[in-house]
């Protein structure tokens, strides 16, 4: 289910608090050539997709999309000035500023649930994961300190009873179950539909087994960036906010959206957008 909302709850600084200033009052982008970033495919990030299609470009910015297979690469790739800003998970954040990064989170409002956690058919239950491995996007990650968790919360110990393995992303998870490489995987949407369909087993879902809500993605970037490009990162929110108005609106548009960004079925974009509460 895509969940996110035009929020403007700040996590670090007050740095937002004027981004999203009257269009009148816009100022020319300092670099409209903005590097950014993705810490992996998933429809949780809706809104970048709609505003990769429209709502940057309304906004002055001609922005290069990445995209990569987890936490720690998107993470790496800002502390090496590879990429300007970043949309990734709250544990993203916390491993930069631990490493010592100089990193503000300054925008969030994702607060998806959508997880769920398969596992192979002959796991009927927790315990009898006992011995198998286990795939998290990678070490350090959301899905890692959740998976973690969850295995906690059913009796198994992560690091004794289980072995954990950085697999990427729920597509990966996905192939790497059915071709028996994992023992059990996290999964978003489509993936976790896909397995339903293939016989797999459904062990919990995000919001039973952790909570009905969950801070899921903050933009980042080094303070450095952001002392020198407020203009640009005041257009990047006008437009992230302009892309959430246009999914809920447009839900034809943002089916479509998926079809072509993260190459979901008809079926599959028209069930995601029709869950989504935006």
């Amino acid at each position: 289910m895509i969940t996110f909302a035009a929020s403007r709850r700040l996590i670090v600084t007050t740095f937002a608090g004027i981004a999203l200033a009257a269009p009148a009052l816009a100022q020319a982008p300092e670099k409209p050539k903005l590097n950014f970033a993705l810490s992996v495919d998933a429809s949780s990030f809706t809104p970048a997709y709609v505003a990769s299609v429209r709502t940057w470009k309304e906004q002055g910015l001609d922005t290069q999309f990445n995209i990569f297979r987890n936490d720690a690469e998107a993470a790496q790739a800002l502390a090496g000035d590879s990429v300007d800003v970043t949309l990734q998970s709250f544990d993203g954040l916390l491993n930069l500023i631990t490493a010592n990064q100089p990193v503000i989170g300054f925008y969030a409002g994702f607060a998806q649930a959508d997880f769920e956690w398969f596992a192979v058919a002959s796991v009927k239950k927790w315990s009898d994961l006992k011995g198998q491995t286990v795939g998290v996007s990678s070490f350090g990650s959301l899905t890692d300190q959740l998976t973690q968790y969850s295995l906690r919360k059913n009796g198994l110990d992560p690091q004794k009873d289980v072995k954990l393995q950085q697999i990427g992303p729920s597509s990966a998870a996905l192939a790497a179950m059915r071709s028996g490489r994992l023992g059990m995987g996290v999964l978003s949407a489509p993936f976790k539909w896909t397995a339903v369909e293939a016989g797999l087993t459904k062990l919990a879902v995000q919001k039973e087994e952790i909570a009905p809500k969950w801070p899921k993605h903050v933009f980042i970037a080094k303070k450095a960036f952001l002392d020198r490009n407020p203009n640009t990162i005041r257009a990047l929110l006008r437009a992230h906010v302009a892309a959430i108005r246009l999914a809920k609106s447009d839900k034809e548009f943002t089916a479509k959206v998926l079809e072509e960004k993260l190459k979901f079925t008809p079926d599959h974009a028209r069930r995601e957008i029709g869950r989504a509460h935006v």
